[in-house]
């Protein structure tokens, strides 16, 4: 300016401006993209029930090429685990907090019409990003609470959502039974007058949400592609917006009822993958497998189609493993852990080990292809929190690490060497009902100290009755079959197992009579510190369905039932929504 105008301490504001302002538009435009790129678009997808023999990079004979591909261009994590099942994984995986921190350990998940959830103390990775200015969507499976609507995905962080509520419902009619053997929740909604009776169904709710609004137009769709459209949607808006977004992708896929997709391709795929029986048909599961990928497949493309591939970080996981074919009725299915012993609802490797890896344009070339150190769902928000430059709240005990810099290969990243799968104790025995522990059994836990693996109690589901007996073993992958295990060494529950993973990751051989000594430090960990009230113990919060959520009270849909008198301490109300959404009312 001096150079053109002279010493000029005050020039012309008319003279000075047309030479500065394309210099300070160009320099805030660059601030403006480094912002952008400092904050990547976050998908977090979980599979539901996926087996670890369910995916063709294991040895699957289920056609998953997308899975397949993508996680050969990212970084396969081979050592994730999980909880045994779905609503305590969940709860571990949106807080960053093991189940039994929050109370959400239940071995039954958490059941239709409870007052369990997430604790409105404990913020959700959703609140999280919203506070940090991305925009926010759910799609798929929540199960994490709905006695309220404060307790439901658009009161929990979540600007937008498209699912259902309770831990499954049927693919085609969007329902579930409320009194259907061999579970009944509510007796008098058999033959219920005023619903329709259909394959055998009795008092069935309707359970399928566009944010806080039952979703109806889209009955008799296949909710698979009412997902991918939802997904698809999302993208597309995106590109509209100055804001990254996060997308909580929860399939419905692997979960039952088997229901095979629409699309006839799918089961053609599968015509050569056998076995199970006619109610839990692994040619089903198959073609379920083959609908599954397609949506993974969809979502790559339309990242790329809309400009947003490079920009995004995909980190994909299972919330347990396979549920396995130990009989022909609820809730058996037809996976395969194969060569992992067990399946979903067991403490073995294949009811905890999840299939899980990163990928997308924003995850580095130099991440590592293979992870084998140990992770657990609770690292997954404390890493993607790094990685998008979010400052995790105080006054919280998070359990998660940041695996960013392990992800990347660096030598002194911080590593697992311990993670308490499961910690689910009850000094009473024996009390009627689900709640919290039916049955015989105090315990349900089982802890990893690397390379030692210790299950205490009830290696199997403590609410079914000989669980042990069905739901142990290893289901092969071609001829699917069950190969029994050995017997065990102490014919009651009240049984401690050891193994040691590095050497037998199949668990075949329990040690736990070869090393006594052990077997005592690591149930006193259990115990003495991760079983602790003064270590964050929580025992498992009420889990009885409530009369007042019966669904024939609200024009039959699985409704939140009793008034939001508190919300979440992290939770905002979208700036400019209309006040009516708020309300509180019966559907």
């Amino acid at each position: 300016i001096i150079a053109e105008y002279g010493d000029t301490r005050r020039p012309h504001m008319s003279r000075v401006m047309p030479n500065v302002l394309p210099s300070i538009i160009l320099v805030l435009v660059l601030l403006a993209q480094l912002t952008l790129a400092a904050k990547p678009n976050i998908v977090l997808m979980v599979l539901d029930d996926v087996g670890w023999a369910d995916v063709g990079y294991h040895g699957s004979n289920f056609p998953t090429p997308h899975i397949d591909a993508l996680s050969a261009s990212g970084t396969r994590l081979d050592r994730m685990y999980a909880m045994p099942q779905c609503s305590p994984t969940r709860a571990a995986l949106l807080t960053g907090r093991y189940a039994f921190r929050t109370g959400m350990q239940h071995y039954t998940t958490i059941f239709p019409a409870t007052s369990a959830g997430i604790p409105f103390d404990t913020p959700t990775m959703a609140e999280l990003f919203s506070q940090a200015n991305y925009s926010t969507h759910a799609v798929g499976k929540w199960h994490l609470g709905m006695s309220s609507w404060a307790q439901t995905p658009t009161r929990r962080g979540f600007d937008s959502y498209l699912g259902y509520l309770q831990g499954q419902t049927d693919y085609y009619n969007r329902t579930m039974a409320s009194c259907k053997q061999p579970v009944c929740l509510f007796k008098n909604n058999a033959n219920a007058p005023g619903f329709p009776q259909a394959d055998t169904r009795q008092g069935d709710g309707y359970d399928f949400w566009d944010s806080e609004r039952p979703a109806f137009q889209g009955f008799g769709e296949y909710t698979g592609d009412a997902y991918n459209k939802r997904v698809e949607s999302v993208i597309a808006e995106s590109t509209q917006e100055d804001r990254p977004f996060f997308l909580y992708f929860a399939e419905q896929q692997l979960h039952i009822p088997l229901q095979a997709p629409p699309q006839p391709e799918h089961l053609a795929r599968c015509r050569n993958v056998t076995g199970g029986s006619i109610n839990t048909n692994r040619t089903i599961l198959c073609s379920m497998a083959s609908k599954m990928d397609e949506a993974v497949g969809k979502l790559v493309d339309s990242l790329q189609r809309h400009g947003q591939w490079d920009n995004t970080l995909i980190w994909v996981v299972s919330d347990n493993g396979g549920m396995t074919h130990w009989g022909d009725q609820f809730p058996a299915s037809a996976s395969s852990n194969w060569p992992l012993r067990g399946g979903k609802a067991t403490a073995f490797e294949g009811g905890v080990r999840s299939v899980s890896f990163l990928a997308g344009g924003y995850l580095p070339s130099t991440a590592v292809k293979e992870h084998s150190s140990l992770l657990h769902v609770t690292d997954i928000l404390s890493t993607l929190a790094h990685v998008a430059g979010i400052s995790m709240p105080s006054g919280i005990d998070f359990d998660g690490i940041n695996a960013w810099p392990s992800i990347l290969g660096e030598e002194k990243a911080a590593v697992r060497s311990e993670i308490p799968l499961n910690i689910d104790t009850n000094p009473m025995r024996q009390i009627g009902g689900p709640a919290p522990h039916g049955g015989t059994t105090a315990n349900f836990s089982a802890l990893i100290v690397w390379p030692w693996k210790v299950i205490v109690g009830a290696t199997c589901n403590p609410g079914l009755v000989n669980a042990g007996l069905v739901m142990d073993g290893w289901w092969t992958i071609q001829n699917y079959s069950r190969i029994l295990p050995p017997a065990p060494s102490n014919g009651s529950q009240a049984q401690v197992l050891l193994f040691n993973l590095e050497t037998d990751e199949s668990e075949h051989f329990d040690l736990a009579a070869q090393h006594p000594n052990l077997v005592t430090q690591l149930t006193n960990r259990i115990s003495g510190y991760w079983a602790s009230e003064a270590h964050g113990f929580r025992r498992s919060q009420l889990n009885l369905p409530l009369k007042l959520g019966n669904p024939r009270y609200h024009n039959w849909t699985w409704a939140p039932f009793l008034p939001s008198i508190r919300h979440s301490k992290y939770w905002r109300k979208p700036a400019g929504e209309a006040e009516g959404r708020f309300v509180e009312s019966t559907v």
